[in-house]
């Protein structure tokens, strides 16, 4: 296979390795810049790859293959893109583009959207700098070598300059350089700099249109009733009192719900509530939150699957000179976006479209292409902004309900869920319940560790059969595994605890709960030992230098021991996950009645390269606002199989007069890039607590915090 571009299969396939899949030198799909009416590049413009075109004008087009839900990530691959090219950032534009395999699997979850793209887009951007100095040098007949670019041109060795414009036509006859060279980090003009948010603007004039906005002719809106409990079925619905509402056009019933299809929202919420609905609720009808709970204790006392075993740890816990023992528990959360999810799915002519905000297009055009009976190849998913998802929106139902409900009337269908549908049909973080036991040495160092974690299993529920009945799910033990700290013999253990809930990723998914019963504990070992917290983290960090320098930052920022005023105190944790280093120190205060105020948090974040340091402080700031919510209220609880929280009356989010003073600090760490959207969110909670403790002498093992203290 010989390219148009004049690279052959084999370089082809070897550049595109060497890029980890992401980066398609050679490899020019139109329809992905315009999905509606594919046209053929055009002669005069340079589109090597798919990730970068310029026109005859100068204009460049960078291809945003993720999705912006409110990361930033919009922003920092453009500058990315740009720093590399050495283009005018103003001439610039960032085009969301179609999910597709040629940009690989393009999941925005776990915090990887930056860190898969920094590559493949800097050497896309490379290629298309090479090819246009190669196209300047012809013209004037000396080596590329002697040409430089800047700003959007090409400069000469005697001062001459073309645009990039200006070399488009003729730099895409060459052959497509094999292995551009990338910038030294010293040559930088906009990486690593502060640069205003590209969506901002629009957003802040309430010109974005998310998902929820979409409009199209002929388009029907859709509100469905679910079963409340997960695992029930439809028995009957009377749907003549629905179909009396001004505006309701038809109902539609599946196995286990019921849509009422309507010309707008209002009418079709209306309709829905005008169901009369019997459910056959199923073997799960009687499940309760205090059952669930029951079965995580007795599964945490009982010895589980063995997912580490060094040294040891029974034999040398017999010879520990201190033996502790604690318990802590993790509630189920949901995720709770602020933009409910939707989907608009217009099925017609033996094709589908799928306007949606989603965190992973790529598995949700093949599920839909599968929920409806079509090749893949049928089906096209347009990724709109999205109004917040913390992982929900990596899961696709919402998508498939609009594309089938499309299908079976004929029309365009926008399907709406409300606040209710949104959190009692969520796919849920699941609760957990940890045993732990440490031995201390005369000194007051830790000798052993044992961690017994039982939670039910996102992964066996989202694909069952992936993880064996009596085996560890190693992702549900993220945090725990690979703990940094040096603490001896160690055993950890998984049991898998039984759930009819739908599981989902919630940001830092198990790193959360595993990080708060794991520095809970190392605080409870340093008390018990006389010894201060940071000194003694530090000590078993030695292998951890990363986590180490981050920990005496913040513990310095925050001036540790001490709080920064009386009747204050503080609590410090620290959590290594995707690839970056975290610490966080909290500094609270409690008063008589037992009411807990977050005064400050200061944190502090290594993340290797960072792109947009604005950016990457709204994210540490963000993790610390979601990681104290999960601290102080997130709770979700079950009763006759079914979620009672609703809406914010019930699952109160955190308020404006509850959020602490965030002191963002940034570590550059160098290769390899880490991640920004999740790492906050581990160490916050347990630092809230351990500043509980240092406050009041009340150890907070269960979460949230909630009225423990008042109670106390």
């Amino acid at each position: 296979m010989k390219s148009s571009r004049g690279i052959d299969r084999r370089r082809f396939l070897q550049i595109s390795a060497a890029a980890g899949g992401g980066l398609m030198v050679a490899l020019h799909l139109p329809s992905l810049w315009n999905a509606a009416a594919a046209a053929e590049t055009a002669a005069d413009s340079l589109a090597p790859n798919v990730w970068i075109e310029i026109d005859a004008s100068g204009a460049m087009t960078v291809a945003f293959a993720w999705n912006e839900l409110g990361q930033g990530a919009f922003t920092s691959l453009t500058m990315t893109a740009a720093d590399e090219m050495d283009a005018d950032p103003a001439r610039v534009v960032t085009r969301v583009v179609p999910p597709a395999p040629a940009y690989g699997n393009n999941i925005t979850g776990g915090s990887t959207s930056m860190r898969a793209s920094w590559k493949p887009l800097r050497l896309a951007a490379a290629t298309v700098r090479e090819m246009l100095k190669e196209a300047a040098a012809r013209r004037w007949s000396v080596p590329a070598s002697r040409c430089r670019t800047g700003n959007g041109r090409v400069l000469g060795p005697g001062g001459e300059a073309f645009d990039y414009g200006e070399l488009a036509g003729e730099a895409a006859a060459l052959p497509v350089p094999g292995d551009p060279p990338l910038k030294k980090p010293s040559d930088y003009r906009l990486i690593g700099r502060d640069y205003a948010r590209l969506d901002a603007p629009d957003k802040v004039a309430g010109r974005t249109r998310f998902g929820i906005d979409q409009r199209i002719e002929r388009m029907l809106v859709a509100v469905a009733s679910r079963c409340p409990v997960q695992g029930g079925r439809l028995a009957a619905v009377d749907e003549s009192a629905a179909r009396r509402v001004p505006g309701v056009r038809d109902v539609q019933k599946f196995d286990d719900w019921v849509a009422v299809l309507a010309d707008d929202t209002w009418a079709a919420m209306t309709g829905r509530d005008r169901l009369a609905i019997t459910w056959d609720e199923g073997e799960h009808a009687k499940e309760t939150t205090a059952a669930l709970e029951t079965r995580l204790a007795a599964a945490a006392a009982a010895p589980g699957a063995v997912a580490v075993d060094e040294g040891g740890p029974d034999a040398v816990l017999d010879a520990a000179a201190t033996v502790l023992e604690a318990d802590y528990e993790t509630p189920i959360i949901g995720h709770v976006p602020m933009e409910p999810m939707n989907a608009l799915a217009d099925v017609r002519d033996g094709r589908c479209t799928v306007t949606v905000p989603t965190q992973a297009g790529l598995w949700t055009r093949r599920s839909v292409a599968e929920a409806l009976g079509m090749p893949m190849e049928k089906v096209e998913i347009r990724p709109t902004f999205v109004g917040s998802a913390f992982g929900r929106r990596i899961l696709f139902d919402f998508a498939i309900e609009a594309a089938l409900l499309s299908q079976r009337v004929g029309r365009p269908v926008q399907i709406v869920w409300s606040r209710e549908d949104d959190m009692r049909h969520d796919y849920f973080r699941p609760p957990s319940r940890h045993h732990l036991t440490a031995g201390l040495d005369a000194g007051g160092r830790i000798t052993a560790w044992k961690h017994r974690v039982a939670a039910p299993s996102i992964s066996a529920s989202l694909f069952p059969g992936s993880v064996p009945e009596g085996g560890v799910d190693e992702s549900a033990l993220d945090g725990a595994m690979n703990m940094p700290y040096a603490v001896g013999a160690r055993r950890v253990e998984y049991a898998r605890v039984a759930t009819h809930l739908r599981l989902g990723w919630w940001r830092a998914v198990y790193n959360n709960q595993n990080a708060f019963a794991n520095e809970c504990f190392l605080d409870e070992l340093a008390h018990s030992a006389g010894r201060d917290p940071v000194e003694m983290r530090l000590e078993m960090l030695a292998d951890a230098p990363r986590l180490a320098h981050v920990l005496r930052l913040a513990a310095g920022k925050a001036g540790w021991p001490r709080a920064s005023a009386p009747g204050r105190s503080l609590g410090v944790a620290c959590h290594t996950s995707f690839g970056s280093h975290g610490a966080q120190v909290a500094e609270v205060s409690v008063d008589g009645a037992g009411k807990l105020k977050v005064h400050r948090i200061v944190s502090v974040l290594d993340v290797g390269i960072c792109v947009n340091p604005d950016a990457v402080r709204a994210q540490i700031e963000g993790g610390a606002a979601m990681g104290l919510g999960e601290a102080l209220r997130g709770r979700i609880t079950i009763e006759n199989g079914r979620v009672v929280q609703g809406n914010f009356d019930s699952y109160v989010p955190l308020t404006i007069d509850e959020m602490p003073a965030v002191e963002a600090h940034i570590v550059e760490g160098g290769e390899p890039m880490g991640g920004v959207g999740e790492p906050v969110v581990p160490p916050t909670a347990p630092a809230v607590c351990n500043a509980v403790f240092a406050a009041t002498g009340v150890r907070i093992r269960s979460l949230p915090i909630g009225d423990q203290l008042r109670r106390s």
